[in-house]
């Protein structure tokens, strides 16, 4: 009996020990949480919330950056997240494009009532200057609905909303000097590692104009005006990101072609084999980019023409040229915003796309011009303007592929 009261003293006195070692391991977790969070707030730089990466809450799963002037956490998103979901959005909810035909034709639509209520139930409000601003899930909606259609966006670069119309973020300048140390030898010096990089939100406009029989009398008004304007401004956006403009150039983002200390290969000329890509991957490489982040190659459906109708070179055979199996792999994203210069010569980009921020500001404003043109031609005039802006984190993580003759 003895020996079966000293085996369960021991039983318990183990469950004692392994309590008291659970909760030391807790409060050394929890301190080392709190501490870390404390050191990411003053680099301002991404961390895991509360959840993990597999949380049930969607918004728990988004990674996060760190405001320095105000502590608060900032939802990154990736192509596949959706900005709506870090709201709450009521089931029926209506769509863009069902609230724009009711701004059209104001009382005239046959719901004219139910639009007026809906568009106070989910923050749209008339502006000073006749238009309207749309706030909330909707203004969500909305900018996922934009960032769909945009081409950078499927290529990885992340959305982050902006509060206001500057955000701070940091930049990778230079890659970190290495270097072994010798016992009491001096430590060397490098060059700094991190930089800032400025968010200014910049306005893109976006203007539709239809007769008013059009506006009354069609059946697709809805989608007309909700495809035309998000997929005109999601082509805008993209060409500002990818080249930035020619005229009143700072009103817009510069662009990635425009990026200082990117990575380039010029001189392309008229390709015979896909050489030009291997080498852009190559320059990324060099740089630490490895070949599994290499995104996607945007460039102008000119591009894909010309390397669609490569052959194998052998005489008389007309079979396609194969692409090595590190471009094959390469997503290819053709789009109209790409560089393309005089019809004859273009431009492509490799990239990490993770590695560029697109920020937007988490309002859109919709006006109605419907005196501007109605006495002219009998035509209202839609105006949709969205502030946005582009940053490049790590700029080594580009490369421009130009020259391409077409």
């Amino acid at each position: 009996m003895s020996e079966i009261k000293e085996i369960l003293d021991l039983v318990k006195q183990q469950g004692t020990d392994w309590t008291e070692f659970q909760k030391a391991s807790d409060s050394r977790f929890k301190n080392l949480e709190i501490e870390t969070r404390e050191l990411a707030k003053k680099a301002g730089r991404p961390f895991a919330e509360a959840g993990g990466m597999f949380g049930a809450d969607p918004a728990a799963r988004l990674e996060k950056y760190i405001d320095a002037k105000t502590g608060g956490a900032i939802s990154v998103l990736t192509h596949g997240d959706k900005l709506a979901s870090l709201t709450t959005k009521a089931e029926d909810t209506p769509s863009i494009g069902r609230l724009l035909r009711g701004i059209v034709l104001g009382g005239q639509a046959h719901d004219a009532d139910e639009l007026s209520e809906e568009r106070k139930s989910f923050g749209i409000f008339s502006d000073p200057s006749g238009g309207y601003a749309v706030n909330g899930s909707l203004s969500n909606e909305w900018i996922d609905a934009l960032r769909a259609n945009m081409v950078l966006s499927k290529a990885g670069a992340r959305t982050l909303p902006m509060d206001s119309g500057q955000v701070k973020i940091a930049r990778i300048v230079t890659d970190p000097t290495i270097s072994w140390h010798g016992e009491n030898a001096a430590l060397p010096t490098g060059d700094p590692t991190f930089g800032a990089v400025t968010l200014n939100a910049k306005t893109c406009v976006c203007l539709v104009k239809l007769s008013l029989e059009l506006s009354q009398d069609s059946a697709n008004i809805e989608t007309m005006l909700q495809t035309t304007i998000t997929n005109a401004m999601a082509s805008a956006i993209d060409s500002a990101g990818l080249v930035g403009v020619t005229t009143d150039a700072g009103a817009a983002p510069s662009g990635v072609m425009n990026l200082a200390d990117r990575n380039t290969v010029t001189s392309i000329g008229a390709p015979t084999s896909w050489d030009w890509v291997v080498d852009g991957q190559y320059e990324l490489m060099l740089d630490n980019v490895p070949m599994e982040n290499i995104g996607a190659l945007i460039a102008h459906p000119a591009v894909y023409k010309k390397m669609r109708k490569l052959k194998t070179g052998i005489t008389n055979d007309n079979t396609p040229l194969t692409m090595p199996a590190e471009v094959a792999a390469l997503p290819k994203l053709w789009t109209t915003a790409a560089p393309l210069t005089g019809g004859t010569t273009a431009s492509g980009i490799i990239a990490d796309w993770r590695d560029l921020i697109f920020g937007i500001r988490s309002q859109i404003t919709v006006r109605v011009l419907s005196e501007t043109y109605m006495g002219s031609n009998l035509q209202i005039a839609v105006l949709a303007y969205a502030r946005v802006d582009f940053a490049a984190t790590r700029p080594a993580s580009f490369c421009t592929l130009e020259g391409i003759t077409v």
